[in-house]
């Protein structure tokens, strides 16, 4: 079913796709992170549509949607755009695609404490339209997962020596394993921060994250 899936949002969407071309260099794709702010320490995320664009969700009352990268900033430290290594145009099509495909379903709303949560029929893997909320890094972990483009996953052990593990947030089995809001504990918890490898953990971040800063 996922493999149907993501064909029916590639078909959907491949006259939009064609519009999305960009050099090497271009962050297309990419994840993006701001702190947070006062009440908010665990940072903001999104991602790249293109060098001005960025697909987020500001918080409750909101759905994803396009904001400029602006806006998205809201006079915050910005961290910049990050990827995995070797992250390749077709994945970043695809990454966009599925972006898009969130943005596009006005159905999905905010959540603050779970990456994702989804309707209870789901099958073995949550579809777009299967989705019912989102935290601003969901949006990134899904649109990179749902197209095999691993992010973060639980240790293995559920202590800091386990590895990572169980990374599919669009698995149904595992997508309760992304619902531990935090920072401090890279191994069980995930946000913004530790997606992009800065939790003041004590131990390495970037060992729970395959993104690096461009």
């Amino acid at each position: 079913m996922k493999n149907i899936g993501r064909i029916l949002i590639s078909a959907a969407l491949l006259f939009s796709i064609s519009s999305y071309a960009y050099a090497a260099s271009s962050p297309s794709g990419s994840a993006t992170y701001r702190e947070g702010g006062t009440l908010n320490t665990h940072d903001h995320a999104g991602i790249m549509k293109n060098s001005s664009t960025v697909y987020e969700i500001k918080g409750y009352n909101y759905k994803v949607d396009e904001s400029s990268l602006t806006s998205f900033k809201d006079g915050k430290t910005y961290y910049g755009t990050f990827k995995t290594s070797s992250l390749t145009s077709t994945q970043r099509d695809s990454i966009l695609s599925t972006a898009e495909a969130l943005d596009n379903d006005p159905e999905i709303t905010y959540t603050m404490y779970d990456q994702l949560n989804w309707e209870s029929n789901a099958g073995d893997y949550i579809s777009v339209s299967e989705i019912t909320d989102i935290r601003c890094d969901g949006v990134v972990e899904y649109a990179y997962e749902w197209n095999n483009i691993w992010v973060w996953g639980r240790s293995s052990t559920g202590t800091a020596s386990g590895n990572p593990t169980h990374h599919d947030i669009s698995y149904t089995a595992y997508a309760s394993e992304h619902a531990n809001l935090g920072s401090d504990a890279p191994w069980i918890e995930v946000s913004p921060k530790v997606q992009r490898g800065a939790a003041p953990c004590g131990c390495d971040p970037y060992k729970w994250t395959t993104l690096r800063k461009e």
